[in-house]
């Protein structure tokens, strides 16, 4: 069962992976306007998935890898601003 704009981050070595989770096309739209924001913002450009799983639900994962952004900050930067633009206080780490 999906969450309305549920969030979830994976960190491994070398990879990291925000999971958004929405169940309204509204959210869909939020999720996707506020990523679009933050990568020009910060002209960062991660891989973005979009899975559609319900009727009107579905994932958004904002993918990291690569020496350009897992050496650094700025995937982190990325997700805690993407997080605070969708007013999404906390997340579940995995």
């Amino acid at each position: 069962m999906l969450h309305n704009r549920q969030a979830s981050v994976l960190m491994e070595e070398g990879y990291m992976r925000m999971h958004i989770e929405y169940t309204n096309p509204e959210s869909r739209s939020l999720i996707c306007d506020m990523i679009g924001e933050v990568e020009l913002e910060m002209d960062v450009h991660p891989e973005v998935i979009h899975r559609r799983l319900e009727k009107e639900g579905g994932t958004f994962s904002v993918e990291f890898s690569g020496e350009t952004y897992i050496s650094t900050r700025i995937s982190g930067d990325f997700i805690e601003e993407v997080l605070k633009k969708l007013d999404i206080e906390k997340c579940e780490y995995l």
